[in-house]
């Protein structure tokens, strides 16, 4: 949602300094990079740039992961960046994108909880969104398929 970056910047501001993710997909990061005056389009660069804002404790560094669709998942961390191929998909298999961000992230998150590393939360992400694609709503089969 583009709009959230462009109508609530100073809550963004707030928040960010307390969060150790942060997700969006490519318009969104984008805009927020417009927003912000940065002057780059470049996704990677963008991640970078979100994962290096202050924030309120050293705790825990913050990561930031940047959706595409069907092109890699962007994941900045330490000033570096990583990229993570999604699941291939034939365009007559596309059903609804509706929710595909929101399984994104909850398939990552799922596996994070678990300690998991961060390739294997973006492949449990890619994995929801996949599903979710194929299917009318923001729905799962009775049994999903993640190995």
């Amino acid at each position: 949602a583009p709009f959230i970056c462009e109508f609530f910047k100073d809550v963004q501001e707030k928040c960010l300094p307390y969060m150790d993710y942060v997700f969006g997909n490519e318009t969104e990061a984008r805009t927020f990079s417009r927003v912000h005056g940065w002057e780059t389009d470049d996704v990677e660069q963008i991640a970078i740039k979100i994962s290096q804002l202050p924030k309120a404790t050293g705790t825990y560094k913050r990561t930031t992961v940047i959706t595409q669709g069907a092109d890699p998942v962007v994941v900045a961390e330490d000033g570096k960046v990583k990229k993570y191929p999604v699941i291939p998909l034939p365009k007559e298999k596309l059903v609804d994108t509706n929710g595909a961000g929101d399984a994104f992230v909850g398939g990552f998150l799922a596996q994070l909880v678990h300690g998991k590393a961060i390739e294997e939360c973006v492949r449990a992400g890619c994995y929801a969104s996949n599903v979710v694609i194929q299917r009318s709503g923001c729905t799962y089969p009775d049994k999903p398929d993640f190995n």
